[in-house]
């Protein structure tokens, strides 16, 4: 159905309907449940072959706008990248960049120079990253995926941006109502090569924004992803007997 017309169809059925099935002036509006607050609720799914050096925790660069290698705007995420059950997965650590870095890719990006974390950058996040703040995204649900190339679905075998890639990721975000008129974004990477201790590739960043009719909105341009620290060890799981007991010693 055309767009107008479906307009004009919902209008005529509003017009119609019988005045018990309208809004009642004056009368009391229902009341949304509050929202939850603070990082959001996250799902990690992998397939194919990924590389072991991906273990670790890292700070995630895209350069979105670029006009050459010295001129972009800088965006910025921080990643924890486990084994679990055989699998490497990921997932956002959604937590406030420490204030030194955090005004140096502000300052960045308001005279559009493309921000690259320095030794003393990755120093100094890796010896505040279990006491930095908590950031809220306003962000409901978030579905983070990591693929070896013989994992590719078939968006990414087809897709310009990751069909050359060594591996994919891509994190799919469902955000709240106080976040509108933003209502899901998508940010997909595509790691072409090894560099400087991490990888290096295409980042694509699409927001979907809620209008009379969704408008979606997309950025294309590069990322580098640079290592924080090494491998984080996995939480052992209780064991049967730990598990059972768990509770005799409160």
């Amino acid at each position: 159905m055309k767009p107008a017309l479906l307009l004009v169809v919902c209008g005529a059925l509003l017009l119609s309907a019988p005045a018990s099935a309208q809004p009642q002036a004056g009368a009391p509006a229902e009341q949304a449940p509050p929202e939850e607050t603070g990082p959001p609720k996250q799902e990690a799914i992998s397939a194919g072959t990924l590389p072991d050096d991906l273990l670790g925790r890292w700070l995630v660069i895209g350069w979105v706008g670029i006009h050459d290698d010295e001129h972009a705007k800088t965006t910025t995420g921080l990643w924890e990248v486990t084994r679990e059950d055989e699998q490497v997965v990921f997932r956002e650590n959604y937590r406030e960049l420490p204030q030194r870095i955090a005004t140096a890719v502000a300052d960045a990006n308001s005279e559009d120079k493309a921000w690259r974390p320095t030794p003393e950058d990755l120093s100094e996040l890796a010896a505040a990253w279990d006491k930095l703040p908590e950031r809220d995204p306003k962000i409901a649900t978030q579905r983070n995926e990591m693929y070896g190339k013989d994992g590719f679905d078939r968006d990414f075998k087809n897709e310009e941006q990751t069909k050359n890639a060594i591996w994919a990721a891509r994190q799919t975000a469902q955000f709240r109502r106080s976040a509108q008129p933003s209502v899901r974004s998508i940010n997909v990477f595509g790691a072409t090569e090894a560099r400087d201790g991490g990888y290096a590739g295409n980042y694509t960043a699409a927001t979907i924004a809620a209008a009379p009719f969704p408008i979606p909105i997309t950025l294309k341009g590069k990322f580098q992803i640079y290592r924080v620290s090494g491998p984080i060890e996995p939480k052992a799981k209780p064991g049967f007997w730990a598990s059972l007991f768990s509770g005799c010693h409160k």
